[in-house]
């Protein structure tokens, strides 16, 4: 692989790409004359995120040398493909927030090397205040229907 075109410069790329695919697509949504927001909004929403992060990560990515490549590791992608496999199959039984709230200690705590103990407070804090923001915001605002599992009583 060329110094210029690093792995991070190589993911950059596709993941603009990717955003560039969902942004077209996105466009190619039907769209009614009862939603004044439309279908499109949320997806191209995203898909300028993704897109302006991948450049951020395209433009700041250093070039790779030869005698300091190595390996790719698959551990870390293995542990992120496992466990959204168990957040997919434990969602509906669970609910949203429970659901999140594990999955993203899990995260923290796996991929921050931080002290044990520091870790699992700030995971555990930023966890329960961003399931909690995502639930109120998907569920209450855009009216996405979000599993309630365990707290369904307790979501209304």
């Amino acid at each position: 692989m060329s110094s210029f075109l690093s792995k991070d410069r190589l993911i950059g790329l596709f993941c603009f790409v990717f955003a560039s695919y969902v942004w077209y697509e996105a466009g190619t949504f039907p769209t009614s004359d009862f939603d004044a927001v439309g279908p499109t909004l949320y997806p191209r929403f995203l898909a300028t995120v993704i897109g302006l992060a991948a450049l951020i990560i395209f433009l700041k990515a250093k070039p790779e040398n030869a005698a300091g490549a190595s390996r790719p590791k698959c551990g870390s992608f293995l542990y992120v493909i496992l466990l959204s496999v168990a957040y997919a199959a434990l969602l509906n039984p669970l609910g949203f927030i429970p659901t999140t709230v594990l999955f993203l200690l899990c995260m923290v705590i796996y991929f921050d090397p931080s002290e044990m103990k520091v870790r699992l407070r700030n995971a555990a804090l930023y966890a329960v205040l961003f399931s909690v923001f995502l639930y109120l915001f998907f569920a209450r605002l855009l009216g996405v229907l979000l599993p309630g599992g365990v707290l369904h009583g307790l979501l209304g």
